[in-house]
């Protein structure tokens, strides 16, 4: 291997074209940048630094407090949205006191969403600050592990809210109340996994210009 890349660099070749090259012949990305960096230092007889991710406690704190006061807010605007329907959307065969006691059940909704959702929002904006002035904490594990999980757990609600609605369509059971509650759902639910996965998207694009 070495041979190859010390016949290849006397040509003239770049590292992206090596990489390129090995890439053509079944090498991962990862395993060709590290067969260069393993040349370079025979070459030059020191080691590639290691890099070493900072703040891995801290970003997890911070992501892990994102993705807690979002499920708090999402699930408070959902109870709220469930009894709005409620209220509007009335059931002859629900006793009249079932509507009084959504008042209840909205202050408990109201208040979630109202502490957790500026925290939400603070902390988001002190996360998206972090990465324009490190863009490599795009690339954290710790960031990738916990939205994809948020992204599945999202999906999974999709799912079994498309399933839900399926179920009772086939049975003929579909009212008007219920079909209602589905779509809050599917938006709530929708939005989260639209949002986070953009985020995903948008972080190696992001990277890549940072290194340009």
């Amino acid at each position: 291997m070495h041979a190859f890349l010390d016949a290849a660099k006397r040509q003239g070749a770049t590292d992206e074209s090596l990489v390129g090259l090995l890439r053509g012949r079944g090498w991962s990305e990862e395993d060709a940048y590290r067969a260069l960096a393993d040349h370079y230092e025979g070459q030059s007889g020191l080691q590639v630094p290691v890099y070493q991710r900072s703040g891995t406690a801290k970003d997890a704190f911070l992501y892990l407090l994102s993705f807690s006061t979002l499920a708090i807010w999402t699930f408070g605007a959902g109870s709220v949205m469930f009894t709005l329907i409620d209220r509007w959307i009335k059931d002859p065969l629900s006793p009249v006191n079932y509507y009084a006691s959504g008042y209840y059940q909205i202050a408990d909704s109201l208040a979630s969403i109202i502490v957790a959702f500026p925290v939400y929002v603070f902390v988001m904006r002190y996360i998206v600050r972090e990465t324009e002035g490190h863009p490599e904490k795009l690339e954290s594990s710790v960031r990738k592990w916990l939205t994809y999980i948020a992204l599945l757990i999202a999906a999974c609600v999709v799912v079994g809210d498309l399933i839900t609605f399926l179920t009772y369509f086939l049975r003929g059971e579909l009212s008007a109340r219920f079909v209602a509650k589905v779509a809050v759902v599917l938006v709530i639910a929708g939005g989260v996994f639209w949002y986070y996965m953009g985020s995903l998207q948008r972080g190696p694009l992001r990277v890549k210009k940072a290194n340009e």
